[in-house]
């Protein structure tokens, strides 16, 4: 078997890492993979030093006649622009291709995209929100549902205590991803400022950065339990520091950084947007806060900070649904998926 992974995505964010995790254990399982890129992806690097072969393009009309020898039992398309890539490579090559959608936006309705959806042999989807959104352009489109899984990012027990030590006797409440207005960071910005008179024991830090940051830092003005931290390599240090993770988006595909804080034993309360509430079960794995409700994040935390017990309850059980989530099995689901596609050539 012989997969083809595209990605064009010019940054690296979740959706690269996600696609990394999965050809580097595919890796481990002695699957021959190629990898198609954009050209200066910082994938590039990271597939090179695994030894994975790449090609690279410059856009996603463009290289498709360059690789004329390239040709595997499926190609797999892990981003926008690399489905029209794949569709058009299916199209003159007569070999099948599968999306991996990770977002919970509605598609366009376009004649382009609803062929390109319609053409894939499966459509995955991380959520069954995505897969609501997907069938809303086309009900004949067929969707397979494989969430995200965590990344297994690494703590150091001597940098952990030095980020405590930073805010000694504070209850670490922190937000992780980009800023970015759906990730509903100004609502634990709003939180924030109510509890930095009410409730001066959380002390709240903002991981990440992107488009939002300044006009964020504006709104978060006066605040002294707030702090901007950036984009930090080593997050795992951090929400191993952690005691509460607020994941309050207004709109989210799955949400992989949940399951990165329930490894490093992190309480999580997350909003019912997109594919959350598949991750989290309220009262048994985390909690859940109606989206864009500030009053119930507040109250929640309030109630989290208060009871270490609950705490430990859930972080117990959460971490015993981690499993479920691990490279290995969501690898396993893809082999599953390509052995069923990969006989299915076009003609």
């Amino acid at each position: 078997m012989h997969i083809c992974h595209v990605n064009l995505a010019r940054g690296f964010s979740g959706g690269e890492r996600q696609t990394f995790n999965l050809i580097n254990e595919l890796r481990n399982q002695s699957v021959k993979q190629t990898v198609v890129v954009l050209k200066g992806s910082p994938l590039t690097q990271m597939l090179v030093d695994i030894g994975i072969t790449t090609f690279e393009v410059t856009h996603h009309f463009l290289g498709h006649f360059a690789l004329s020898r390239l040709k595997p039992d499926l190609f797999h398309a892990h981003d926008g622009k690399a489905v029209y890539w794949c569709a058009i490579q299916s199209k003159l090559k007569k070999i099948p291709y599968i999306i991996t959608r990770r977002v919970d936006n509605p598609l366009k309705s376009k004649v382009t995209t609803r062929a390109a959806y319609l053409r894939a042999a499966s459509v995955v989807c991380l959520s069954r929100a995505i897969a609501a959104q997907v069938n809303k352009l086309d009900q004949n489109i067929r969707t397979d549902i494989i969430p995200s899984t965590f990344s297994s990012f690494t703590a150091d027990a001597d940098k952990v205590a030095k980020i405590r030590s930073q805010y000694k006797g504070k209850l670490l409440v922190s937000q992780v991803g980009k800023l970015l207005h759906h990730k509903g960071v100004h609502l634990t910005i709003d939180v924030a400022r109510r509890c930095q008179a009410e409730h001066p024991s959380l002390q709240f830090l903002i991981l990440g950065s992107g488009p939002e940051e300044e006009k964020l830092k504006a709104l978060a003005t006066g605040l002294r339990n707030l702090d901007f931290l950036g984009h930090q390599q080593d997050i795992g240090n951090y929400l191993s520091a952690t005691d509460i993770l607020l994941f309050p988006s207004l709109t989210e595909g799955l949400g992989s950084t949940i399951l990165e804080a329930w490894q490093h034993k992190a309480v999580v309360i997350g909003s019912e947007a997109g594919g959350i509430p598949d991750l989290i079960e309220d009262h048994q794995t985390g909690r859940l806060i109606p989206a864009g409700d500030t009053s119930s994040l507040f109250e929640v935390l309030i109630e989290l900070a208060s009871d270490p017990d609950q705490r430990e309850k859930l972080c117990e059980q959460a971490s015993n649904e981690l499993k479920n989530y691990s490279i290995d099995k969501l690898a396993s689901r893809y082999l599953v998926l390509y052995g069923e596609l990969c006989d299915g050539t076009l003609h």
